[in-house]
């Protein structure tokens, strides 16, 4: 992330260093990204969202980037972070924009902190994983945990991020973006591990969605693996009036595969007709 009108930042909660960038000016946005990759896996969305007059914060997760911190199996500190960014930096009720694991501490917050929320932007959260399994999503877990054991923690990154991306759009990322997943292979093993308050947030019940009053927006690739549109399909069922935006030639990397029509959708949640309460 840089550009002439960003400033890097830290602000410490719970004794952990959080590393964070704010670009442009205007009404607060918030990014939150998903597992095995830093707050610059955000790419040029960050610089097309403040050209469009807001000013975006993007922060690296505890555990990640510049961030400090071990890897963290409990999202309950994440959620925790990311209430803690709002509060400080947006300064008064922003849109937030999480991203596949970062989606669920998108949703966990506002449904914790609506006040903070103005508007609500979720891109494929893995909601319930652990529940309602896939074939493919079990193969993978299997086949990352197998190479862990075998003692190659950088396999088991490209395994996950192969399934959640796919394989074509994993090699067609630059080799230091590659090299940038492999290096949070801790962070990826360590949220795959089961736990009670985990990535999945199978903890969280969808009628908590429900309850959110905020508007709400659910990115989707078209190319998306079947399990995060069967999440998709479970959690707009339970709660029909999210407004969906299916973002054609995509995959789960949105954002890198099709940045503007990424930018165009968010203009979309962010205009007049989205922006009442329910």
């Amino acid at each position: 992330m840089t550009g002439k009108d960003s400033a890097h930042m830290l602000l410490t909660h719970e004794g952990v260093d959080l590393s964070y960038e704010v670009r442009g000016s205007g009404e607060p946005l918030l990014l939150i990204h998903g597992s095995g990759v830093p707050a610059a896996i955000w790419g040029r969305t960050i610089d097309d969202l403040a050209a469009d007059g807001h000013r975006v914060i993007a922060y690296d997760r505890r555990g990640y980037g510049a961030s400090t911190h071990s890897p963290v199996r409990d999202y309950r500190h994440h959620v925790a972070d990311a209430i803690f960014m709002l509060e400080r930096v947006a300064a008064r009720p922003a849109t937030v924009v999480g991203w596949s694991s970062g989606a669920n501490v998108a949703l966990a917050l506002t449904a914790d902190r609506p006040d903070l929320v103005q508007r609500l932007i979720v891109v494929e959260p893995p909601l319930h994983g652990l529940r309602h399994p896939t074939a493919g999503s079990l193969r993978m877990i299997g086949r990352a945990k197998w190479a862990q054991l075998r003692g190659r923690p950088e396999k088991s990154a490209e395994i996950f991020f192969r399934f959640v991306a796919g394989d074509e759009s994993f090699q067609a990322l630059p080799e230091h973006e590659q090299n940038m997943i492999r290096a949070h292979a801790s962070n990826i093993l360590a949220e795959l591990d089961p736990h009670p308050f985990g990535a999945m947030f199978e903890h969280f019940p969808i009628r908590r969605i429900s309850d959110i009053e905020v508007p709400i927006t659910f990115l989707i690739g078209a190319n998306s693996d079947a399990f995060f549109h069967e999440v998709h399909q479970r959690i707009t069922v339970a709660v029909p009036s999210i407004h969906t935006e299916v973002i054609s030639d995509a995959g789960h990397l949105l954002h890198i595969e099709a940045p503007d029509a990424f930018a165009a959708a968010i203009r979309t949640a962010m205009s007049d007709h989205h922006n009442g309460r329910r």
